[in-house]
């Protein structure tokens, strides 16, 4: 009867110790997920060309909240990342609305070319001059585009609707004729729609530019390793030859991805 009696009370201590460890682990865990919480959003711009651009401007969207340009400031103070630096960045007011300005002289592409050299148990590459490359040899390649790209990041004090960011979180404008469309990879909600970008330069009439807009929210934290919840804005358009005109571009927004606690 006392060892019945013993081993009940040893393993009602035994729960009562490991109730007290789970909820102990669970207070430490919402405490550093509180204390990392972070939110922040991102703003990135890529300009790919395989040749020499002149005279070049391109018009490109921003995200706006309200009406107001949220990366104005940063832009204007030159609070972002950029390269190469020949190129200027503002923001202009347009009849198609707000837009970032992004415009050099000249943007000269000339390809590089390469070789694959086996070093021991490392392989290396090394630049070779044009006369050797061998479009049949594996070992050769040539790098024949080079890109203009814009890095911004820009906290925030509090935490970003990622779920439903349409009307309460900035996006990229301007767009039109939005659609909610079936999302195919864990997002909540998923919207296409056409954006517009402006793009004017002088090339050659086979030269191909790709651009690239991208603006994203995020919460982050950690718990027992990094998580997070976001949506995600792009708009992206492929051009050949030179240009002078405004031109419709795919747009799309994912909302609703990542983990929620």
């Amino acid at each position: 009867m006392v060892h019945r009696r013993t081993l009940g009370i040893a393993l009602v201590t035994a729960t009562l110790v490991v109730a007290l460890l789970a909820g102990g682990l669970f207070v430490l865990g919402e405490r550093f997920a509180q204390d990392s919480y972070t939110s922040e959003y991102s703003y990135d711009v890529q300009l790919t060309t395989n040749g020499t651009l002149s005279n070049a401007t391109v018009l490109v969207p921003v995200p706006v909240q309200d009406g107001d340009v949220t990366v104005r400031g940063a832009i204007d103070d030159g609070d972002y990342y950029s390269q190469p630096e020949a190129f200027s960045t503002r923001i202009v007011e347009t009849d198609r609305g707000p837009m970032l300005e992004v415009s050099v002289d000249e943007f000269v592409v000339e390809p590089e070319y390469y070789r694959f050299v086996e070093d021991g148990d490392v392989g290396r590459t090394e630049r070779i001059p044009a006369g050797e490359y061998d479009p049949d040899d594996p070992d050769t390649f040539v790098r024949d585009r080079q890109s203009y790209e814009l890095t911004l990041r820009i906290e925030s004090d509090e935490s970003i609707e990622t779920r439903d960011p349409v009307g309460s979180e900035p996006v990229l404008e301007p767009r039109l004729d939005a659609t909610e469309t079936t999302c195919l990879d864990g997002a909540e909600r998923c919207y296409e729609y056409a954006g517009l970008v402006y793009a004017e330069y002088d090339a050659d009439p086979a030269t191909e530019v790709s651009i690239r807009v991208s603006h994203r929210g995020e919460n982050s934290w950690w718990a027992g390793g990094w998580s997070g919840n976001w949506y995600a804005d792009e708009v992206r358009v492929d051009l050949v030859g030179p240009q002078a005109d405004w031109t419709s571009a795919s747009g799309e927004l994912e909302a609703g991805r990542g983990s929620y606690r």
